[in-house]
């Protein structure tokens, strides 16, 4: 049980690592911040407006 909850441990460390990594990554990129900002932010704006147009 032991060796189990280290390891799951040891998991989620190197998963939060991972993500540091990738999220440094995405912030000293321009083309990967507009990417990752602006593209679900206008995705969402086209639903809610074609939703809205629906009613």
């Amino acid at each position: 049980m032991t060796e189990l909850l280290t390891n799951i441990g040891t998991f989620f460390t190197q998963s939060i690592t991972w993500l540091g990594d990738v999220l440094d990554t995405v912030v000293t990129s321009p083309a990967l911040l507009v990417m990752v900002l602006a593209m679900p932010i206008c995705g969402f704006a086209v639903g809610l407006l074609s939703r809205l147009i629906r009613l």
